[in-house]
């Protein structure tokens, strides 16, 4: 059996280790709620099986809140038996991008999309690794002639990657992409100062991205330069021109500058400036 409809306690529901969406609130929540109080339940949520007795929801989020809410302690739901986790994250995200753009998202909720993609990838990469391996054990020799027939294997034509569908789906391009996967892994604390910075508007999206290349010190001082300087925005070459990261090398000690650093800071132009309003006689 691949799937069965069946009603689930409230209690047994986990969010979907990858959720990242907007939870309803508000009118958007009472609208519906509304409406299943009238209707009913029209689509039932989709789940699958978890640890501990437990099941995982894909898609309806905001309905098990909006049936929280009005005191149920159970809820319809298509329950899946056979789905991977590449199969999960493209249900979750075809039920969450029909309600709200990946843009829409704030930046931490796109963070955690993608750190949830970076584990897929990775895990794709090493079942390909290992299925390299045994096609190369059971058909192949050294020279790839293949064994029975002794002619040269064809080329395998370009395979569509997790990292392609992915970006494909959150509607941005694989370098976007690539960007975000590359500011994910800076340390939690300094992810978590660039989500506040990006959300607030302090700093622009490619801003993060040079920023995140940076060495980690040097980002701690830039950080807390931002915040103390609100009348300042950042010199995006000056940026660039800044230690990198990849530039480090084991047993090598790179002079730390606080002023060097906080030159990459510089003050807005005058255009930017609200003029005040004068009064007139």
């Amino acid at each position: 059996m691949d799937s069965e409809l069946k009603d689930i306690r409230l209690e047994d529901l986990v969010p979907f280790k990858g959720h990242t969406g907007q939870a309803y609130k508000g009118e958007r929540l009472q609208q519906l709620m509304d409406s299943i109080e009238k209707t009913g339940l029209i689509s039932p949520i989709i789940v699958r099986p978890a640890d501990n007795g437990k099941y995982e929801i894909l898609c309806g989020h905001n309905r098990v809140k909006a049936v929280r809410t009005l005191g149920h302690d159970t809820i319809r739901a298509d329950v899946r038996y056979k789905v991977s986790d590449d199969m999960a994250l493209e249900l979750f995200f075809d039920s969450n991008l029909n309600q709200q753009s990946f843009l829409d998202w704030s930046y931490s909720q796109r963070f955690e999309a993608v750190k949830y993609i970076e584990t897929l990838i990775k895990e794709t990469s090493r079942q390909g690794k290992r299925t390299d391996l045994e096609k190369e054990t059971a058909i192949g020799t050294d020279n790839g002639t293949c064994v029975q027939s002794r002619h040269k294997l064809t080329e395998k034509p370009k395979r569509i990657t997790i990292r392609d569908k992915m970006s494909n789906r959150l509607g941005i391009s694989t370098a976007t992409l690539s960007k975000y996967r590359r500011i994910i892994k800076l340390p939690d604390d300094l992810l978590r100062s660039l989500e506040q910075l990006l959300d607030e508007k302090r700093i622009t999206f490619e801003a993060a991205y040079i920023i995140a290349n940076m060495i980690d010190f040097d980002i701690e001082i830039l950080v807390e330069g931002i915040i103390k300087n609100p009348d300042k925005i950042l010199d995006l070459a000056m940026l660039k021109n800044l230690p990198h990261r990849n530039d480090e090398k084991p047993g090598v000690i790179y002079p730390r500058s606080r002023k060097r650093t906080l030159a990459a800071l510089k003050p807005r132009p005058s255009s930017d400036v609200i003029a005040p309003v004068r009064k007139t006689k």
